[in-house]
């Protein structure tokens, strides 16, 4: 393989090289996720329990404000949306920290610094596993009819993660330098998560902020999550080509931002 003019890489030393990121890689992730239950008595179960105290709030909350839920039980409505928001904010709360987390091995050891954000998705997507589970008691319960719209299932979570990668890599290059950042973002998801149909149908925003609602990219993505889950229908590709775009939109940003900062890393470290 040629690097550059006169310099070349065999093709069995970048075999090594991939070999030896993905190890890395896992050994990472088994260390974030036992350091995160090591010392709690529900272990993986917070993966559970997290979407589950948001549904009973919003359950509640939909009591009170009588929010509809287009024809699906309230129950399976919102959950079907926390799990992947649930798997989409872990990961950018896990990606903000990722850096800093592993000052140690940024200083000592040449890797690429993209490795400890894509830990943080690895780690995040464990959980939403863990979380699906519970899900899929729901469907069983209310007897949701499966469809070949499940298919489309892969690519949701796919694209979910890229987006939250995304936006964790832009969260950690700038994190890393000012911990402001970190602190903001629970702030952040909070409103977020407000400003997403998860408790809420999509048909309840009024027509005049439509346009501008559903440029934020996880709304066409939790729309779809509901369609193929819940409605057993295909997604929106018109909504869904806008998460898509929102997407590449934010690796245009963050990832040239990410691989400028990530050069004195250890030098801020």
């Amino acid at each position: 393989m040629k690097l550059s003019p006169g310099i070349y890489i065999h093709p069995l030393d970048r075999r090594i090289e991939i070999q030896r990121f993905w190890s890395l890689l896992w050994a990472l992730v088994a260390r974030e996720f036992k350091g995160r239950y090591r010392r709690s008595i529900l272990g993986p179960l917070w993966a559970v329990l997290q979407p589950l105290f948001y549904m009973v709030i919003f359950t509640f909350l939909r009591g009170v404000l009588d929010i509809p839920s287009d024809g699906v039980p309230y129950i399976i409505f919102t959950y079907s949306a926390l799990v992947p928001w649930t798997f989409f904010a872990g990961t950018i709360t896990r990606c903000g920290p990722s850096v800093s987390a592993n000052s140690s091995l940024v200083k000592k050891i040449a890797l690429p610094r993209e490795i400890f954000p894509a830990a943080g998705v690895m780690g995040a997507l464990i959980d939403f596993c863990i979380a699906a589970t519970i899900l899929i008691v729901m469907m069983i319960w209310y007897q949701v009819h499966i469809t070949w719209s499940l298919a489309w299932l892969p690519f949701l979570i796919l694209l979910t993660a890229i987006l939250a990668l995304g936006i964790g890599l832009g969260v950690s290059a700038l994190g890393t330098y000012r911990h402001d950042v970190l602190f903001a973002l629970p702030f952040v998801t909070q409103f977020w998560i407000l400003a997403t149909p998860i408790m809420y149908p999509l048909s309840e925003v009024p027509s005049a902020w439509q346009f501008a609602y559903k440029l934020n990219p996880m709304v066409g993505i939790i729309e779809a999550f509901r369609d193929v889950l819940v409605k057993g229908l295909s997604p929106d590709m018109s909504l869904l080509s806008i998460s898509i775009t929102g997407t590449v939109l934010v690796w245009l940003v963050a990832w040239p931002i990410f691989r400028f900062m990530s050069q004195y890393f250890a030098d801020v470290l």
